[in-house]
């Protein structure tokens, strides 16, 4: 585990390097590529503790299917006039869900842990 455990840490890295990004107003393409090279590090994580048989996914990877269509929805709803009062409803709806996945995901990996540990 300890050997994919640096790909969650950049790829949240990566996504906070450019959330500040986006604050600070950075011009370029630079927040897009930090949220996508954080975003892929993140998932290449799950797939390869997936793999490995070191992360047990479950229905919590639902939540965080959701939330990732809530963010998306959200940033697709902010550039259309007609419905932009949706964009902050529907991106608070999505961090709150994501947020929910990692709680219920930290949690249930350290339950798998405790199980492989007692085997």
């Amino acid at each position: 585990m300890d050997k994919i455990k640096y790909l969650i840490m950049l790829g949240g890295s990566l996504i906070l390097l450019g959330i500040i990004f986006k604050i600070i107003g950075l011009g370029g393409p630079w927040a897009a590529i930090s949220f996508s090279v954080g975003g892929t590090l993140k998932l290449l994580y799950l797939v390869l503790g997936t793999r490995s048989g070191l992360i047990k996914p479950g229905a919590e990877m639902g939540l965080l299917a959701l939330g990732l269509v809530l963010i998306f929805a959200a940033v697709y709803l902010r550039k259309t006039e007609q419905v932009l009062y949706l964009y902050g409803w529907l991106l608070s709806a999505g961090i709150l869900v994501k947020i929910l996945f990692v709680i219920l995901f930290i949690r249930k990996q350290k339950r798998y842990r405790k199980e492989l540990a007692v085997e």
